[in-house]
């Protein structure tokens, strides 16, 4: 389908690293999960067991509303209140997970193009990043924008194919879309384990890394 960005366009150009943000690089599972709730409080639904709240962290987040029982109308009210949330204290509470963010630096300085495939909307990943120190970091910013008509992995990564000029593009993430993303576009994937996936879920990634030290040297010997 892309065969013309990923084998012959630009190439003279820099090698490609799309990050997922939100499991890969930050640890935001505290401010999401607190959004979530809320969430579901604002329309009066019931909370899910504790396994399914772990793993909203990666579909979009309408995704995971309707998931957990809502519908149309109740997802729009419960949105609301998520967003609320996120957009004063929610997005802040986060860290970023051990070496990302010396990775990060290194790999721009090596010559690496660095961009981000995030089901996390536009406003807070730029937030989030910037307040990480990352964002300087980061060539092109791909994350989902709902009024762009773009909240899938698959739709932010066609966004950044489209837009970013990559050239010869891995994607690094933790959970299942990020791999059936890339997979989509034949890209190769490599999963961080730090995040909120599954083994079942990494075993769909082109390659696994337990660590950042690991995931630099797979980026260095592979991709």
């Amino acid at each position: 389908m892309l065969g013309s960005v990923i084998d012959t366009a630009n190439n003279g150009g820099q090698d490609t690293i799309l990050l997922d943000v939100d499991g890969t690089i930050i640890d935001s599972y505290p401010g999401i999960r607190e959004g979530f709730l809320r969430g579901l409080d604002a329309v009066g639904a019931t909370r899910p067991a504790e396994d399914f709240i772990r793993r909203i962290p990666g579909p979009p987040m309408r995704d995971s509303m309707a998931a957990a029982g809502l519908g149309p109308d109740q997802v729009e009210r419960a949105m609301q209140a998520y967003s609320d949330y996120m957009s004063s204290e929610g997005w802040q509470r986060f860290t970023v997970f051990d070496g990302m963010a010396e990775l990060i630096a290194r790999w721009k300085d090596e010559g690496w193009k660095v961009c981000t495939a995030t089901s996390k909307s536009e406003h807070f990943a730029r937030l989030a990043l910037e307040r990480a120190g990352v964002l300087e970091h980061i060539d092109f910013l791909g994350a989902a924008n709902w009024d762009a008509g773009r909240s899938t992995k698959i739709e932010v990564i066609q966004y950044v194919l489209d837009n970013a000029d990559p050239y010869h593009p891995v994607m690094v993430g933790d959970r299942i879309h990020d791999f059936a993303g890339a997979a989509e576009f034949g890209l190769p994937s490599i999963a961080v384990t730090w995040g909120y996936g599954a083994e079942e879920e990494w075993e769909q990634a082109t390659y696994v890394a337990h660590t950042s030290t690991e995931l630099e040297d797979i980026v260095r010997e592979y991709c």
